[in-house]
């Protein structure tokens, strides 16, 4: 529905029938809604009902309506203030949301969310920050709330470029006065991380640090050279003297992510492991999920971070004895990535033959097994020759159905996004572009192709690449691919889309990518009572204003995880 036509549905009701609303969650299928008599003996009552509220469905026709019933962990019906309120009983509960927008809760399709978590609670978040003091400032306050002596870390979603007042490099005395007696670690995105001596000198301490590398490390604190800066392989120096967790910190630290991802308004978040992952990661998130705490809905991949080798004959018999998990909602692994083989990480671009056969092997045990790849990709040729790969597997057997995904697409052609389209693939855009300033796109940065992507009718969702190389705030991207503006105010995205498009990319595309799009992505009778209230009204904000949208409700499965009202 156009926004022109948004009012529209407020002139009938849009509820399920209790036997249609029963059918559908026995199969598990989108219920149509037929428009009752609200005084019907067949229409299930509201457990909860949200009224006066501008609620954006995110249906095929992105409707807009007045209120929104709840029952049980699932929306029970869409509509005027009027009808909902006959769906009432003695015990529903009544919010007023005095005019607020409501949106569907917001999915990530591609975050290196488990990575995060183990040092969630030392991290500061410098996202949208734009001001160097500020930045700085927040160092101390997050230091206020932490034990003596714990570090206070940065690490990436944030760029000198966006810094307004000051862009040059931290020194090690201004480090040094923010937290003289404090361990301070910040690192930008993978190229270089800056320290204070206090970090310097327990990372010369620390019992892991070899004595070549303690060397160093004085050397440093002692100031030949005076510098804060750690680039390249040198960041290894410091991180790996950050201390260890024990299970008890992980598990706090894990919920402390989880209620700021909510905050934020994510409700769901799939994960793709990354660098420095290991077993160790999921079990935190398993042991959490087992004990019944975990609000976030999260969908992981298989991956070698998680304990499966990276030689092509491991990877298939770790494709080959498990099996994909298409139905659970809450928790749930079911693709292999967003690295599938390391031989296709070259840089500069070669693989051999055998390489590519051996791709191939693993590409069509994951087709035969019903696995979704999730393949990273910024770089033409690369995609070019991944998909040579997937077409040879479609000749044996048919991949259209399984959603396999590009992600990032930065620099894919148009040839290759039809080729993809024809196989059935998906686009997973990410946000980590939005860093990059107007002058490296000039000089060649490719940011994603949405034009090109949205040109062609292909499927896209937006997600973030947090946290090390982006935000986790899906309001940031979203901001960004309406506005196309970096977080200091400057357009480095060409092609921007529409707010309704925007938002239909984190929430109902990116369900279809999860193959839960049954269950999630949109305020639709039968689905899920995932939802997020928002600050403002995400239609009429000014379009550099979106970023600033905060949740002040999110709403998982009827349960409200976080609120400020």
């Amino acid at each position: 529905m156009t926004r022109a036509r948004t009012r529209e549905c407020h002139g009938s009701l849009r509820i399920a029938v209790a036997a249609a609303w029963a059918v559908a969650m026995a199969a598990c299928t989108e219920p149509e809604a037929p428009t009752v008599a609200a005084s019907s003996a067949a229409v299930e009552l509201a457990d909860h009902i949200y009224t006066n509220a501008q609620v954006l469905t995110v249906d095929a026709d992105f409707g807009v309506a007045e209120a929104l019933a709840v029952r049980g962990q699932r929306v029970l019906a869409v509509g005027p203030n009027d009808a909902m309120l006959e769906l009432v009983t003695a015990d529903t509960v009544i919010t007023d949301l005095e005019g607020r927008t409501v949106i569907p809760g917001l999915i990530d399709n591609h975050m290196h969310f488990v990575r995060a978590t183990r040092d969630w609670y030392r991290h500061v978040r410098w996202d949208n920050v734009t001001s160097r003091a500020a930045a700085l400032e927040l160092l101390a306050t997050r230091a206020e709330g932490l034990p003596e002596g714990e570090w206070v870390l940065v690490i990436g979603g944030w760029s000198f470029a966006q810094f307004g007042d000051d862009g040059a490099n931290f020194t090690l005395a201004e480090l040094d006065a923010v937290l003289p007696d404090r361990p301070i670690y910040i690192q930008e995105a993978y190229r270089r991380g800056f320290a204070n001596t206090a970090a310097i000198n327990a990372a010369a301490r620390s019992p892991v640090s070899s004595a070549e590398n303690r060397a160093a490390l004085n050397a440093r604190a002692g100031g030949q050279p005076a510098s804060a800066e750690f680039a390249g392989s040198a960041m290894s120096l410091i991180t790996a003297a950050i201390p260890a967790v024990s299970d008890a910190t992980w598990d706090r630290s894990m919920q402390a992510a989880i209620r700021d991802l909510h905050s934020f308004g994510l409700t769901t978040v799939y994960d793709v492991g990354g660098n420095s992952v290991e077993p160790a990661h999921y079990e935190t998130l398993r042991r959490i999920a087992q004990q019944g705490d975990l609000s976030m809905r999260v969908f992981y991949t298989l991956n070698s971070q998680g304990g499966v080798g990276s030689s092509a004959d491991e990877i298939i018999a770790a494709l080959s004895a498990q099996s994909p998990e298409l139905t659970a909602l809450e928790f749930a692994r079911f693709g292999w990535g967003e690295s599938t083989f390391a031989p296709m990480r070259a840089a500069p671009w070669h693989i051999s033959a055998e390489d590519l056969q051996s791709y191939e092997r693993i590409a069509l045990t994951a087709a035969g097994q019903g696995w979704q790849l999730h393949e990273h990709t910024m770089r033409e040729e690369k995609a070019a020759a991944m998909l040579d790969v997937f077409e040879a597997v479609n000749r044996q057997r048919s991949i259209t159905a399984a959603r396999w995904t590009i992600a990032h697409t930065n620099g894919i052609s148009a040839a290759t996004i039809a080729r993809a389209n024809a196989l059935g693939m998906v686009f997973a855009v990410h946000s980590s572009s939005r860093l990059a300033t107007r002058a490296q796109f000039l000089a060649g940065a490719k940011p994603p192709p949405l034009g090109a992507i949205t040109a062609s009718g292909g499927i896209w969702g937006l997600g973030s690449d947090a946290t090390t190389v982006a935000s986790p705030n899906p309001m940031h991207n979203i901001g960004w691919v309406v506005s196309g503006l970096s977080p200091g105010g400057e357009r480095n995205l060409e092609t921007t889309v529409s707010r309704e498009a925007a938002l239909t990319a984190h929430t109902r595309s990116n369900a279809y990518m999860l193959f839960r799009e049954a269950h999630l992505g949109s305020l639709e009778p039968g689905k899920l009572a995932d939802f997020v209230v928002l600050d403002n009204d995400y239609l009429r904000v000014p379009a550099d204003e979106i970023k600033n949208l905060r949740s002040v409700m999110t709403v998982v499965g009827g349960e409200v995880v976080f609120t400020t009202l």
